[in-house]
């Protein structure tokens, strides 16, 4: 019975792993076609360079890179080492999931939040969009998620919805009508709406102070980084207009000539990094938060 036991959660981690993986893979779809307008389905896996379809057994997360030497079978072009990235990562984040939450329908909900803030994320850091198509119904199935989450309210839900998009949307309007210019994303707006459906209004707190904290810190990091390098364009428009073709939600039509500047990052990843912070380990980086206060101020 014992050795039954101690079975059963490598199983499960196991399982979990295979399981992210797997939908890591499809990630790297979703996160290479949506924000170009392609379907997610068709055509077949196919080599990002010569567009050749993968073979099933070329097809196999992570590992199938490793065997290639991160090259294409067919034209022997570099394949970028994202894809097992995002793999690994995802299979990562569902052992996490699997393990706070055990095997309910709780962790395939979460799972499934987890994957979406992947998407987005990644989608971000080369867009600068947070697409409707994924964001929107985020918002949907996190008001839904008391159904398999007993931990969570209805009405906590509903509340952390509207209180996360109207804190970012009275920011973006503020932008828009006072200072003329964009100073939040409707993306971000949306995403916040969708973490504080699915984690609860009291979570919002922590995610925006932690996502501002994180995202502050790599800004300046890579301001410095600029400055010591001099300085450098920022990515050319047309480039920005070309990657964004079919996505919307992040930037409004009249912005399509606006160029991040060289320091700039994304909000969206640190947005998600925070809800995922929160919810697998939010209590002991709180805890670690109030401490770190405590000896700064006294």
């Amino acid at each position: 019975m014992e050795l039954v036991a101690e079975r059963a959660p490598f199983v499960l981690d196991a399982f979990a792993f295979a399981f992210g993986a797997v939908v890591g893979s499809f990630l790297n779809v979703v996160i290479a076609r949506l924000p170009a307008g392609e379907s997610l389905v068709s055509p077949g896996s196919r080599c990002p360079r010569c567009k050749t379809p993968i073979a099933w057994y070329d097809n196999v997360p992570i590992l199938a890179w490793l065997w290639l030497r991160g090259r294409c079978r067919s034209c022997g072009l570099p394949i970028s080492i994202r894809y097992p990235v995002v793999e690994l990562l995802v299979a990562v984040l569902a052992v996490a999931v699997e393990r706070k939450f055990g095997p309910s329908g709780a962790a395939l909900g979460f799972f499934a939040f987890t994957a979406a803030l992947v998407a987005l994320s990644y989608i971000d850091l080369d867009t600068w969009l947070l697409p409707h198509e994924i964001t929107w119904p985020l918002i949907a199935l996190g008001l839904l998620s008391p159904l398999w989450n007993p931990s969570l309210r209805f009405a906590d839900s509903a509340i952390g919805a509207a209180a996360g998009a109207g804190f970012f949307a009275a920011i973006a309007l503020f932008g828009e009508k006072v200072l003329k210019r964009e100073t939040m994303g409707w993306g971000d707006v949306y995403l916040l709406g969708g973490i504080g459906a699915w984690l609860g209004w009291q979570s919002l707190l922590a995610v925006v102070l932690f996502s501002a904290v994180q995202g502050s810190i790599v800004g300046a990091l890579l301001l410095w980084l600029k400055r010591s390098r001099g300085d450098e364009p920022g990515r050319p428009a047309k480039d920005k207009k070309a990657a964004a073709a079919g996505a919307k939600g992040a930037v409004a039509a009249s912005d399509d000539d606006w160029v991040p500047p060289p320091h700039a990052v994304p909000f969206g990843p640190f947005l998600a990094l925070a809800a995922l912070e929160q919810m697998l380990i939010g209590a002991v980086v709180q805890d670690a938060w109030v401490g770190l206060m405590e000896r700064l101020w006294g």
